[in-house]
């Protein structure tokens, strides 16, 4: 079936009116079948942006799974794809990220769409990239989290809630970083399923200015196995590439016990990790809580939006 989202027009429209434009008329399929899998998601129609909104490039390198380098206007810069989040090359499923971008950029001539922000903090473009084909262009930004080697970012892009709903596709079919044990199975001795652990909440945006409310933001994990877990060497982050916490060594979590992961200092224990960060790790506006073992794989991914939900 064609995919449930995805609509290249929602981003045109919008930056056609913030240029005071014409909206230009860009077409997207979007059919469903009542029923279906998730695996069976495939690719929507898409057409390429008209030229006076687009920008013409060829692709000199793939640097990573979200990052590439160009030639525009003869000139070398370094695009940082909008919305979407690989996994760093060091870490888990990076290569495989890597390797999923540089087959989607097929002939490596691409067109460039600009977001609202022209540039990132580094200096890079922001764009969304598309690629020309025989019968439709491929989106390539969408395609990375459908592929799941990509996480959708909530950063308020043009198609923001698009593709979080992709992402729990993928998410829901064990596709590419969220597949079973995709990252390595654990060591001889260990329970040969993965272990139960779940999110049980999130305190992102608590009363009181933000930074001065550290002890007060937290995540809570339980344990829904039969045996106790031990989380020494296990990873507590979120969308962005930044906020990566290892939880300690000789934490280990009861069946059916709870722990919290608090933002803030203190003194950690058997109910209780403290991050110790300097800022807030949980965005107010919508973000995702990714729980991973020590080997990498995904055990749990709880998302909310700013509206609590």
């Amino acid at each position: 079936m064609k995919r449930l989202f995805g609509s290249i027009a929602a981003a045109a429209v919008f930056l056609a009116a913030c240029n005071n434009a014409v909206p230009p008329s860009l077409e997207s399929t979007t059919t469903t079948t009542a029923g279906a899998p998730p695996s069976s998601v495939t690719t929507t129609s898409v057409t390429l942006p008209p030229p006076d909104l687009s920008e013409p490039a060829t692709v000199e390198a793939v640097i990573d799974g979200d990052t590439i380098r160009v030639v525009t206007g003869g000139v070398e810069a370094e695009v940082r794809l909008l919305g979407v989040n690989a996994p760093e090359a060091d870490e888990c499923y990076g290569d495989e990220a890597r390797t999923e971008l540089t087959g989607l950029l097929g002939s490596f001539e691409i067109v460039m769409l600009p977001g609202t922000e022209d540039t990132d903090p580094f200096g890079r473009l922001l764009r969304y990239v598309y690629v020309d084909g025989p019968d439709d262009a491929t989106f390539v930004n969408e395609e990375l989290v459908v592929a799941g080697a990509a996480v959708a970012l909530q950063n308020g892009h043009e198609f923001e809630a698009e593709f979080k709903a992709l992402e729990d596709l993928a998410y829901a079919s064990g596709r590419g970083m969220w597949g079973t044990f995709v990252c390595g199975h654990p060591e001889s001795g260990v329970a040969p399923d993965r272990p139960q652990l779940r999110v049980d909440g999130v305190s992102f945006d608590p009363p009181g200015p933000d930074g001065d409310a550290l002890d007060a933001e937290w995540v809570e994990l339980v344990n829904e196995s039969y045996t106790s877990v031990d989380l020494g060497g296990w990873v507590i982050r979120d969308e962005s590439s930044s906020n990566r916490l290892e939880i300690p060594r000789g934490t280990g979590l009861a069946p059916g016990n709870t722990i919290r992961i608090v933002t803030g200092c203190g003194t950690s224990g058997p109910s209780a990790v403290y991050w110790c960060a300097d800022s807030p790790v949980w965005n107010n506006d919508g973000d995702t809580v990714i729980v991973q073992d020590h080997l990498g794989n995904v055990v749990d991914r709880y998302v909310y939006g700013g509206d609590g939900a």
